[in-house]
């Protein structure tokens, strides 16, 4: 009796694997910028570029966690994968990843976390460029597999490194947040945040293609 070879998923991991790390980075960067001090005392998100970072990164994890969560059953676990994601047990990511954001949520809470609230419009064009990426992942995706009639594993290789370098390069925007710019005055500070929204939309259209 021949049993359904299933398909192999990016960098040939278990399905959700890359999705996975992604998740888990973005949280841990919040949780970075939620501990680190500011120069002379006090949050670093007393500061308002690194609030705004905060924010957007807000927004990209809500975005992540919703489609973890729904994706279960539909392009991962054992449905269309072998194991888990990451290899880990079963349910283990979804487990860390809530409690990871509510721990980070009860914090804020406990401590009266206080960030500055950014101007609306950088907000609004990061939520554009962030909705606009996940639907553009997601309609490229199904176009490929209807041309290929599946996902070529380039293909899907190509999307995964393009997200991975994009979450690196998004921690290297909170070591200036966090290094550089406690150091100097707010002119002199870096302020990388058409970056920052452009590499956000990296990780979101990976999310987008998965759905």
């Amino acid at each position: 009796m021949s049993t359904a070879i299933k398909p192999r998923h990016a960098l040939g991991l278990p399905a959700g694997s890359i999705r996975a790390i992604l998740a888990l980075g973005v949280l841990g960067y919040l949780w970075v910028l939620v501990l680190s001090p500011a120069k002379g005392g006090g949050a670093i998100l007393e500061d308002p570029r690194a609030s705004q970072a905060f924010i957007y990164l807000q927004v990209l994890m809500v975005l992540i966690l919703a489609h973890f969560y729904t994706a279960h059953g539909k392009t991962i676990g054992s449905a269309v994968s072998d194991r888990s994601p990451l290899g880990l047990p079963r349910g283990s990511v979804r487990v860390i990843l809530l409690t990871a954001y509510l721990g980070l949520a009860f914090y804020m809470y406990r401590h009266h976390t206080s960030f500055t609230l950014p101007e609306t419009g950088p907000v609004f064009l990061s939520l554009a460029i962030l909705i606009s990426s996940f639907v553009m992942g997601h309609f490229i995706t199904w176009l490929v597999r209807g041309m290929t009639g599946g996902m070529p594993a380039w293909f899907q290789d190509i999307q995964a490194w393009f997200a991975l370098i994009a979450l690196l390069t998004l921690g290297v925007i909170v070591i200036i947040r966090l290094v550089i710019n406690t150091s100097v005055g707010y002119e002199k500070q870096i302020d990388p945040e058409i970056v920052e929204m452009v590499l956000a939309g990296f990780v979101g259209f990976y999310f987008g293609a998965r759905s």
